[in-house]
């Protein structure tokens, strides 16, 4: 019989891991737009992660952080974490246009550099890679 029981420090380590690859990825979003006066990001930590294995595990809450984009003064997106577990990928983070929503997953495996494939929302088809030009390309960006 395989064991499949989840420990504690799994769990923890999964959500660390979470942690720091939302802030690489807003690291990327932010090299991308510096050198852009006209888009300022703001940080809010307003995403409340107390996902079921943290429970099961009696693993402390996390508050998560989100990005708010805005151009010339007005907001433009938001990208919000979703959620670490979730079938069919590893990660997900939504993020927010006032002409629809994206959603990214990272499609790599535990520990190892993210791959973030982008579908539109509702998903459909394979899906982007998430990079800089499909960033801007979200954007409008010329």
């Amino acid at each position: 019989m395989i064991d499949t029981t989840i420990s504690k420090e799994h769990v923890e380590k999964r959500v660390d891991d979470w942690v720091k690859r939302i802030a690489n990825l807003y690291s990327s979003i932010q090299e991308w737009l510096d050198p852009l006066p006209s888009y300022e990001i703001k940080k809010e930590n307003d995403v409340r992660m107390y996902e079921e294995l943290m429970q099961k595990n009696d693993i402390s809450e996390r508050t998560l952080t989100s990005l708010e984009i805005y151009f010339e003064g007005s907001i433009v997106a938001t990208v919000k974490p979703i959620g670490l577990w979730i079938v069919g990928a590893n990660r997900r983070v939504d993020i927010l246009l006032n002409k629809g929503a994206i959603m990214l997953v990272d499609i790599s495996e535990h520990f190892e550099a993210p791959i973030w494939i982008s579908h539109q929302r509702p998903k459909t088809g394979k899906g982007e890679e998430f990079n800089k030009e499909y960033f801007f390309n979200l954007l409008g960006v010329g």
